[in-house]
């Protein structure tokens, strides 16, 4: 028999999604069955699978030490080779780092130990658990750099959602395009994902799984061809502030994906979340690729 304590990092969550993740080597029709023949309990009480877990409560799993570690898979964390994190801001509930260019947010097929998520679930292992790991609330694109806040606690990983969700976490980039855009202006309309190509297509109309797409963008300065601009993201879509500028005709210097043409060494997008403003914090922090290239151009 194995009791486990429910603490604030598994809190509010259904008893059958917890158990898929603490019992990682089953699967959830077994997971049911355990639930139904109440080898699994609550507080000594046979519970539903959509039982909400509370703090404190104790599950009560009923089988052999040897049964259940069957049903587990240990899962390590894996270290990242370094953890030369840039923190911007730290407290009890989030972490906000400037991820550099050219680094992954999160695991993919090709990298698993050079992102962004791994550096700080390494720098945050005493927090890891089966269960839980801090995790991002937003992510940048590889070539993308900028400011990206972490949730340390289950709790704080969904305050934050809520408000990305709401609207109420607001989000500002600094990005050089080529031609001259003056004034501000917005751009909204349907936005469709060629998954073969890793690539967008925004259309005034709305098509078949078409997401809505809101930008917002202004010119802080021009000269010699280029356009120094703060964008403001109103919905998060993969791609969004590169294709909006490629779309009104102003692509991002270095982005050769939405026809932003290289310019001396830049090949990659000159584009940076500088400002993330949420309730009454605003981080920030600046880009020294753009502002090398605001002295040199511009």
């Amino acid at each position: 028999m194995k009791n486990i304590i429910i603490t604030e990092n598994e809190m509010e969550q259904r008893l059958d999604r917890f158990l898929v993740k603490y019992l990682n080597n089953t699967t959830k029709t077994n997971i049911y069955k355990l639930i139904r023949k109440k080898r699994i309990k609550v507080n000594g009480n046979r519970v539903e699978e959509n039982y909400m877990l509370k703090k404190a409560d104790v599950v009560e799993i009923h089988l052999h030490d040897n049964a259940i570690d069957e049903l587990i898979k240990v899962e390590e964390i894996v270290d990242a080779e370094t953890v030369d994190l840039d923190i911007i801001y730290e407290d009890d509930e989030i972490l906000v780092v400037n991820k550099p260019k050219g680094l992954l947010t999160h695991p993919d097929q090709s990298e698993y130990k050079k992102t962004l998520a791994t550096k700080v679930q390494t720098y945050l292992k005493p927090l890891c658990t089966r269960t839980f790991k801090p995790a991002s609330i937003q992510r940048l694109d590889k070539n993308t750099s900028g400011l990206v806040i972490f949730g340390k606690t289950y709790e704080s990983l969904k305050r934050y959602n809520a408000l990305m969700r709401e609207r109420k976490i607001h989000k500002y980039y600094l990005t050089i395009v080529w031609g001259t855009l003056k004034g501000e202006g917005e751009v909204k309309g349907f936005l469709v994902k060629d998954e073969e190509k890793n690539k967008v297509v925004i259309s005034k109309n709305e098509k078949d799984e078409s997401k809505f797409v809101h930008t917002k963008y202004r010119s802080l300065n021009t000269a010699n061809g280029f356009t120094l601009v703060e964008v403001e993201l109103l919905t998060g879509r993969t791609h969004q502030i590169r294709s909006s500028l490629a779309y009104i005709g102003h692509p991002i210097v270095g982005d050769r994906k939405y026809n932003g043409k290289t310019f001396n060494n830049i090949k990659n997008q000159l584009l940076h979340a500088y400002k993330v403003e949420v309730e009454s914090h605003v981080f920030e922090k600046s880009s020294q690729e753009i502002d090398d290239f605001v002295k040199k151009h511009m």
